[in-house]
């Protein structure tokens, strides 16, 4: 065995303050499985909508909005962050309703496009390279919904 699996790693203890953010984590989302999808969204989003303007992060959020869009008045910039803070809040409310959302099914909460040419390629044994956007909050592995391997999967949480 290599030195480096022999490593501990040593974390700071978790202080009170942090417990009690989780707690306080675990209770909304909690909360919001116990409401329907619709009205958790629509709650999450409210929330966050009222509570991230006073958070710091906003600050940075129209300082780099401005960066990018100098010709974006004040208001249209808060409409951007109010905006920001609507979607960050329904993806959370809407996370403990995951396994409650279908992604292929006509008619649902997903919109797909283009899948016809993976189940072409798939039934014609091609291989290929699958390029995805993320909008919103659904990520999905198409590798996965086909059966095909996949090499690496790569899943960025900063939201870009």
């Amino acid at each position: 065995m290599s030195a480096i699996s022999h490593r501990r790693h040593h974390f700071p203890p978790v202080g009170f303050t942090d417990r009690l953010e989780a707690w306080g984590a675990a209770s909304l989302f909690c909360g919001f499985k116990l409401l329907p999808l619709d009205c958790a969204s629509a709650l999450g989003g409210a929330l966050a909508r009222w509570i991230g303007p006073f958070l710091g992060v906003s600050k940075h959020a129209r300082r780099n909005i401005s960066r990018a869009f100098p010709e974006l008045s004040e208001t249209e910039i808060a409409r951007v962050v109010a905006g920001m803070w609507d979607n960050l809040g329904r993806l959370a409310a809407e996370y403990p309703h995951l396994r409650k959302i279908r992604v292929f099914e006509p008619g649902g909460r997903v919109e797909t496009h283009g899948f016809e040419h993976v189940d072409r390629a798939v039934a014609a044994g091609r291989r290929m390279i699958v390029f995805s956007g993320h909008h919103k909050t659904v990520r999905t592995r198409s590798s996965v919904h086909w059966g095909s391997p996949a090499a690496k999967t790569i899943l960025r949480l900063d939201g870009v």
